[in-house]
């Protein structure tokens, strides 16, 4: 059902709503186009208003105005009048009379912000705003507007063009006069077959042979009156005469059975041939719809309870190749869409009693109607090297849809889903097969190029699933992007990458929200299975896991060969403008492929060696952390990122959340401080691993970021944090240990008084050889602390033997601090004059 689910919604995706967007697209366009119309209007109004009002104001001048010379160039409001070297305009006042050349005039002196232009121009002269550039409409959507102009008109007057002269009363009357006439006489041709067969009036074969000679007689009359008065009426007459001829042959062979069907087939494509002839040579339309309208018509007038499905869709099949024939010479898509319109009506019509025993019987037809009406929607256009329209692929879309939901159907029902690849895998092979055929003849029409991509590139992805379990489609799908992409590059095309782009977006989303959760979060418990079998599945989730992430990192690989060298087999008139750029694909493929090899990482050692070994799963998943953040610290370097800088804290925010929500609760840690339980020393080793390994790596991060005016703020939070958690180590390590065995419990609190002592000994010492301040800080603070535990707490809590002890090492090491501030007393006479003052 997975499955099933998967391939409707794409299906829905490719074949309705992309539809759909594309009209609301035009439509939006059009909306745009309009208005973008109506503001160059006003724009140009404007203008013009502007040059009236110039014009009115130079014939209010004479010529010795327009000749003066002033003797002081006016002092411009404006750069853009500063023109020293050219006589400005002489300026006029309320009064024109009162103007004149030179630095006499009164109002250049009274006004000498105002540009030097005539002010006798109209009030608004200048519009608001500079419109932009009307939007111009796709060669793409006009021909669309164009087919569906011809078509109403066709059907409304009876041409692609309403005649000039000629009224519109006359041009409606005598078409649809003719057309209904010509309907009626039909109808009532086949009516009196049908007639004459209930009450048995005539012979079969009287019957059919009537009908011909009608339908003979017809042809040949509408014959005779071709380039006459009456063009018009005979064009009906032979359209009416062959839609009689298709009625007698159906008749004929698939009512009466008064031919074999092989018979039958020739006479309807006798009858097809003579159809198309007629309608080509005397270039009429009206010749070629009436006789479709006939030939759909007939299996309605004379069907019968029981269909014979190759009889039925055999006469179908003829038509539709006839249409075919027609398409070739002649671009009439009013033709081409009654034709498949009928075809799959009548197909769905008929399929009623169909049942899995006629598979054979309907199946091939299925496939024929597919290809023909696939030809269709683009022969005309290929043999006449003109472009396709958006009509043309709404049609080729929906004939996909309709092939693919009807064959799915029919396969699934008769033979199982995992047939349906066989199908999905023959229609991808064609419209491979156009693609090829388009590039080598170097056709130029890129939306007909790109639904051919497309519909390749979809029924390929909808194989996978078919064929394949469940837990194998995004490796099939990961597979598929990566070889499309090098398709892509070895073709040029950007629109085939960027279809990758998705088919690797699908990939993501298959791999996080279903292949996980399956084979992790809600996976039945691995301790019930044998070794064996768990190895089995391991190797199966490496596979399933490493294919899609090792397919993102090729992808990389890829992209970077196909930035410095990219085919040249689809020329740009038939791709698209990339929507996304190679460096940013590259650097969100890296980013990805890491991420997805991260979160598997973790879950599979969670559960791996949660069941090999439960207790080294919490410090390898924090190697595993730590590991990652070293990745980040590096690009980070290299690249001076600040956004990898952030990443990278972010994932050390979570190590330290790790830590202590998870790994320190597993250790049974208490509210004495200490892990409860019999001390371990295999415990204390994993701990070792855990700790040291967050600690060493903070240290790290402060001495490699340190160093750098930009990061110093960052390194001082790592080295604060390493230094903390180093101290809660320390702490909880001791403490629990002496409280562990009964011998030792008495100089528990005296062991972490000197285990305190030695971490404010260890960071004073590189304080003062590093002339750090802060460490000398934190080292005479914890100092300070010791000292207060010891004589407050210390003093009550240890027992005689150990406070002596633990008295005199303490002592000892306070003395050593002390040591070394002397021992390095020129260090800071040197190096801080200036804060020998605050160091006191």
């Amino acid at each position: 059902m997975e499955g099933i689910v998967v391939l409707l919604v794409i299906a829905v995706g490719v074949i309705i709503i992309v539809p759909i967007m594309i009209l609301v697209t035009m439509s939006n366009l059009r909306s745009d186009q309009e208005k973008h119309l109506k503001e160059l209007k006003w724009g140009v109004q404007g203008l013009q208003r502007d040059l009236e009002g110039l014009k009115t104001a130079v014939k209010k001048l004479g010529p010795e105005e327009l000749d003066a010379k002033p003797t002081e160039p006016a002092k411009p409001s404006s750069p853009i009048f500063e023109k020293p070297a050219q006589p400005t305009w002489p300026r006029e006042t309320t009064k024109p009379a009162a103007t004149g050349p030179g630095p006499e005039t009164g109002p250049k002196e009274k006004e000498p912000a105002k540009p030097a232009v005539p002010t006798s121009l109209p009030a608004k002269t200048k519009p608001e705003f500079t419109p932009p550039p009307p939007h111009e409409p796709s060669r793409f959507e006009t021909a669309a507007r164009e087919t569906l102009q011809k078509i109403w008109n066709w059907i409304i007057v009876g041409e692609e063009h309403i005649p000039a002269g000629v009224s519109m009363e006359y041009a409606v009357a005598s078409q649809w006069l003719l057309r209904v006439g010509i309907l009626i006489l039909v109808v009532g041709i086949g009516f009196f077959l049908k007639y004459t067969v209930d009450k048995g009036l005539l012979t079969e074969t009287a019957r059919v042979a009537l009908a011909s000679i009608t339908g003979l007689g017809m042809l040949a009359g509408g014959v005779q009156m071709l380039g006459r008065k009456y063009h018009i009426l005979g064009q009906g007459l032979m359209g009416g005469g062959i839609t009689t001829l298709y009625l007698s042959v159906f008749a004929a062979s698939n009512h009466y059975g008064l031919i074999e069907l092989p018979a039958g087939f020739a006479l309807m494509a006798v009858v097809t041939v003579l159809a198309g002839g007629v309608a080509v040579r005397f270039n009429s339309i009206l010749v070629a719809v009436l006789g479709i309208i006939g030939g759909y018509g007939a299996p309605l007038m004379l069907q019968e309870a029981a269909v014979s499905f190759p009889a039925l869709y055999g006469y179908m099949l003829v038509l539709g190749i006839g249409v075919l024939g027609i398409c070739y010479w002649k671009n009439w898509p009013l033709v081409n869409y009654l034709s498949f319109v009928a075809t799959w009506i009548l197909f769905l019509y008929f399929l009623e009693p169909y049942k899995t025993e006629n598979f054979w019987q309907v199946m091939p037809f299925v496939a024929a109607f597919f290809v023909l009406f696939s030809t269709m929607t683009f022969l005309y256009k290929m043999v006449n090297k003109s472009k396709s329209d958006l009509l043309d692929l709404l049609v080729l879309y929906i004939n996909a849809g309709l092939f693919f939901t009807i064959a799915y159907n029919m396969i699934d029902e008769t033979f199982g889903r995992r047939w349906v690849s066989a199908m999905t895998l023959s229609a991808a092979t064609f419209y491979t097969g156009h693609v090829v055929y388009f590039l080598r003849r170097r056709f130029v029409d890129r939306e007909l190029l790109i639904s051919f991509i497309g519909l390749a590139a979809f029924f390929l992805a909808v194989t996978m699933p078919l064929l394949l379990s469940p837990q194998w489609v995004t490796v099939s799908w990961a597979i598929q992007a990566f070889f499309m992409l090098w398709v892509a590059g070895k073709l040029g095309s950007r629109f085939l990458q960027h279809v990758c782009y998705g088919l690797y977006a699908i990939v993501l989303l298959r791999f996080g929200f279903i292949d996980l959760q399956q084979q992790f979060l809600r996976a039945a418990p691995a301790a019930d299975l044998s070794m064996l079998a768990y190895m089995r599945l391991l190797a199966e989730r490496l596979v399933m896991f490493g294919v899609p992430i090792a397919s993102i990192g090729g992808a990389y690989r890829l992209l970077q060969l196909q930035e410095r060298e990219m085919g040249d087999l689809v020329s740009d008139e038939n791709d698209i403008a990339g929507w996304m750029s190679n460096a940013f694909a590259m650097r969100l493929a890296v980013g990805i492929s890491l991420t997805m090899l991260f979160v598997y990482l973790h879950l599979e050692f969670n559960q791996t060696f949660g069941y090999w070994y439960a207790p080294v799963k919490l410090p390898l998943l924090t190697l595993l952390w730590i590991g990652m953040c070293g990745l980040l610290l590096y690009e980070a370097l290299v690249r001076e990122s600040e956004v990898l800088l952030a990443v990278m804290m972010l994932f050390l925010v979570g190590v330290l959340i790790k830590l202590f929500a998870f790994d320190l609760p597993s250790w049974n840690i208490t509210g004495r401080f200490i892990y409860d339980g019999a001390y371990s020393f295999r415990d204390a080793l994993l701990r070792l691993v855990d700790f040291g390994a967050v600690v060493g790596f903070l240290a790290g991060g402060y001495a490699l970021l340190t160093s750098r005016s930009h990061t110093r703020d960052i390194a001082v939070v790592l080295g604060g944090t390493s230094l903390g958690l180093l101290f809660v180590y320390l702490t909880l390590e001791v403490n629990s240990f002496f409280m562990a065995f009964d011998s030792l419990r008495g100089m528990r609190y005296g062991a972490i008084s000197i285990s305190w002592s030695l971490f404010a000994l260890g960071v004073i010492l590189p304080g003062i050889t590093r002339n750090t301040r802060a460490l000398r800080y934190v080292g005479l603070a914890l100092f300070g602390i010791v000292t207060w535990k010891v004589f407050f707490i210390d003093l009550s809590e240890l027992e005689q033997v150990y406070r002596i002890i633990a008295f005199i090492l303490l002592g000892v090491l306070v003395l050593c601090g002390s040591f070394v501030y002397l021992k390095y007393r020129d260090s800071f006479a040197i190096t801080e004059p200036q804060d020998r003052g605050d160091e006191s």
